[in-house]
């Protein structure tokens, strides 16, 4: 009786651990059927109406929501949104990828031009970074602070877990790092003192992500948290459903030959239908992964639009 009443009593402690189910249950993630993404920033122009800059931002339309993913480095944003005939003010949600000024240095033109919006980002990105640049450290910063966004914003959500931004798009929170050959891309260059003592994790980078028909679709915008983990991280949260592109910067451009290998049989593996890979993933890492995926690899330059889903 004493050893059945005991083994009772650890299955209820089990089951109220806090987490314990909820971490391995798949996401609630409707399919969408159609999502039109429009590249409003990116380093190489596509046409002969926008500027490129070293930055990323993306429109994401569902049939009821336009989301605003990374603002880009500032000088181009709403040039860009005019010339594509986007209109920003009909903006629902602004996403924050991480804070790095790339991808939030047009913020405050984003907000000026947007009605009221729900804004997500991760907490880290409200920690003050350092760069290191030549002889230089360079203090790193979002261009508001908290205080100064819940008096923008309709509602400043902080993710730092899976977090749905509407119906059927989703932002991971933060990544877990799992693969051994991944690291951020930037760790000789980003810490977190001023000593350079303390290498910066970028625990703020995060991705955007959605279901279509012919599978899932990640948004990425930098990809710090390395785009293998990001996969696997994404494929665990959908319990495992198709992954059928993956789009954004990867930070691949000083990936070492095995970090490369690595990340192709990972795209092989999920076998990717789609692979757009741009801003700073690198030309030489884009040329090697186009080479092992012939016909679904592309570079989304600035301009560019993009249908996931229906025709």
């Amino acid at each position: 009786m004493k050893t059945r009443v005991v083994a009772v009593l650890l299955v209820l402690v089990v089951a109220i651990l806090p987490g314990q189910d909820r971490s391995r249950r798949p996401v609630e993630l409707a399919a969408l059927p159609r999502v039109d993404i429009t590249v409003l920033v990116e380093n190489m122009a596509g046409n002969g109406t926008v500027l490129g800059e070293w930055g990323l931002s993306f429109l994401v339309e569902t049939d009821s929501r336009r989301i605003l993913f990374d603002t880009g480095a500032g000088q181009t944003l709403l040039e860009n949104a005019r010339s594509l005939g986007v209109d920003l003010s009909k903006i629902d949600a602004i996403v924050i990828s991480h804070g790095h000024d790339d991808h939030t240095g047009g913020l405050g033109k984003a907000l000026e031009a947007c009605g009221p919006v729900d804004f997500f980002v991760h907490p880290a990105a409200f920690t003050t970074r350092y760069w290191k640049e030549g002889s230089r450290v360079v203090p790193d910063v979002m261009p508001f602070s908290r205080d100064e966004l819940r008096r923008r914003v309709r509602n400043l959500v902080e993710t730092a877990n899976p977090t749905s931004v509407c119906e059927g798009v989703m932002v991971t929170g933060q990544i877990p790092r799992l693969a051994s050959f991944e690291d951020t891309g930037v760790r000789e260059f980003a810490f977190l003192d001023a000593e350079l003592k303390k290498p910066n994790p970028i625990l703020d980078d995060q991705a955007l992500f959605f279901r279509v028909p012919e599978g899932v679709v990640i948004l990425l915008g930098c990809g710090h948290s390395g785009v293998v983990n990001t996969i696997r991280h994404v494929s665990e949260l959908v319990g495992g459903q198709k992954i059928y592109a993956v789009m954004g910067g990867t930070h691949l451009r000083n990936a070492s030959p095995l970090r490369l290998q690595k990340t192709i049989e990972t795209f092989h593996e999920f076998d990717l239908q789609k692979v757009m890979l741009c801003h700073c993933t690198g030309i030489d890492a884009y040329a090697e992964i186009a080479k092992a995926f012939p016909g679904r690899s592309s570079w989304p330059a600035c301009g560019t639009r993009v249908r996931f889903g229906g025709k």
